[in-house]
């Protein structure tokens, strides 16, 4: 990705002993950057602190190594807490999302732009592949309250004037991704992350990231969790996975997954997320925006 990779270990050493602050770090104000009172916070507190200090945009201020200091005294199980309880922002939103996957064995020539408008419950999405983008036209739409089983969608081009159900699950639902379109949600990440956890947990290893580091991509400072895990599916998502942090907002803005020879696997990349709370219109094959026939 041309990243440029900072040292996942803190620069600056933080005493690995309880603080004398530990008595009131549980009310302490969050915004406030302290890594002896964040290193007393139980795991859930630390989940919400961290999303606390990315909203209120004080990560930026910091150095790396003051930022790798506090992932250095995040609890094994927060990381699991911020990707359940703090890291999507609402249950329902609307992204840009790059996606590159291998299929078959083969890496897509070029990345998929699409634009999401999501609702994790129920579940109901809507995905339209963008003109800068491979296979550029197409549209789905799911809505399980009135299929489970089938998505209704069309073809690009030409091809965008025969419109029809196709089985969620089908052989021709997964010739250009492994996913489904369930799986479109940036809720998905948060639960391969639980999954993951579970897994991690089981083989009596830690859910935390075996890396933490840094990044340069594009002159962008990202924060990068990598979790490598012993073995790919189906006790882990991958053999190594990867998420980003922009540091701006609480989602990842990226994702890459590696299977067991090192071969990527996918590559995503997140891009203006806004929450919102969609009309009935929306997920009408019916709405004017859509070109459904």
């Amino acid at each position: 990705m041309g990243a440029e990779a900072q040292s996942a270990k803190p620069v600056t050493p933080v005493s690995p002993g309880p603080s004398t602050e530990c008595a009131d770090a549980a009310t302490s104000d969050t915004v406030s950057v302290d890594v002896d009172r964040f290193r007393c916070l139980a795991a859930r507190d630390q989940a919400a602190a961290l999303r606390a200090w990315i909203e209120s945009r004080s990560l930026l201020s910091l150095t790396d190594a003051q930022i790798l200091s506090l992932m250095d005294a995040m609890k094994p199980d927060a990381f699991v807490e911020y990707a359940r309880s703090d890291m999507v922002p609402d249950d329902a939103c609307e992204y840009r999302m790059f996606r590159q996957e291998r299929i078959a064995g083969r890496w897509s020539g070029g990345p998929d732009h699409m634009v999401i408008r999501y609702q994790d419950s129920p579940r109901k999405v809507y995905a339209k592949w963008l003109p800068d983008g491979a296979h550029a036209g197409q549209e789905i739409l799911y809505d399980e309250t009135r299929d489970p089983d089938s998505v209704v969608g069309h073809l690009g081009g030409a091809l965008r004037i025969l419109s029809g159900k196709i089985a969620i699950d089908g052989s021709f639902a997964h010739t250009q991704s492994r996913h489904s379109v369930r799986d479109l949600g940036l809720q998905y990440i948060a639960r391969t992350i639980e999954h993951d956890a579970r897994s991690f947990r089981e083989e009596g290893l830690t859910e935390k990231p075996a890396r933490i580091e840094l990044m340069n991509v594009h002159g962008t400072r990202l924060l990068a969790w990598t979790w490598t895990a012993p073995s790919g599916p189906p006790a882990h998502y991958a053999q190594r996975v990867r998420l980003l942090f922009d540091l701006l907002h609480p989602w990842p803005s990226g994702e890459s997954a590696w299977d067991e020879r090192g071969d990527l696997v996918e590559m995503i990349r997140f891009e203006d997320v806004v929450p919102h709370r969609w009309s009935e219109s929306i997920f009408d094959r019916h709405n004017p925006e859509y070109g459904f026939r």
